[in-house]
């Protein structure tokens, strides 16, 4: 009677242990990202203003103006040890980077410095595709001349074409 009343007990333990972990599993979906779509909409709620999709609102950002931001970034692209200066213009989706070496620097341009000035570059303006930099001294002078012209806030059509000739140089990194 006994083994009889221990098993009974045994079973009884286990059915609730079961029962626990299935209403576990049943709320477990809106914590992991599912939903049960009952009059669910697809459009976003919000709530006094705030919106209850983060990733969505996260994502969609507003341009970064290089007229205003180029400076910042310029300054960030400075701190690396080997990089005494450096001068940013865009056109487009493109951004070419001049670079001074710093004069205890005794390298060249390597893959390793475009990366981390390409990094730079892309984490202030996502939208920039390709990041041509160069440490050549006749294509950073005509960088620093029309970063100097930008600060109206314009390119003419011959600043487009210099940035495109100097991107496609075999000296510039992309």
């Amino acid at each position: 009677m006994k083994a009889l009343k221990r098993k009974g007990f045994l079973i009884t333990a286990c059915a609730l242990l079961v029962g626990a972990i299935l209403a576990g599993c049943m709320n477990a979906g809106d914590r992991f990202g599912a939903s049960d779509n009952r009059g669910a909409s697809s459009a976003p709620q919000s709530t006094d203003g705030a919106s209850v999709m983060p990733d969505v609102t996260a994502a969609i950002q507003t341009a970064f103006d290089w007229i205003t931001g180029r400076t910042e970034v310029e300054k960030k692209i400075n701190l690396l040890s080997e990089i005494e200066s450096s001068r940013i213009v865009t056109s487009g989706g493109t951004a070419l980077v001049g670079v001074t070496f710093a004069k205890e620097y005794q390298g060249q341009m390597t893959q390793r410095i475009h990366n981390l000035v390409a990094g730079v570059v892309q984490e202030a303006d996502p939208n920039i595709q390709v990041v041509a930099v160069t440490s050549e001294a006749e294509d950073v002078g005509k960088i620093n001349a029309i970063a100097d012209q930008l600060g109206g806030g314009t390119l003419d059509a011959d600043a487009e074409a210099q940035i495109a000739t100097i991107v496609r140089n075999v000296t510039t990194m992309q």
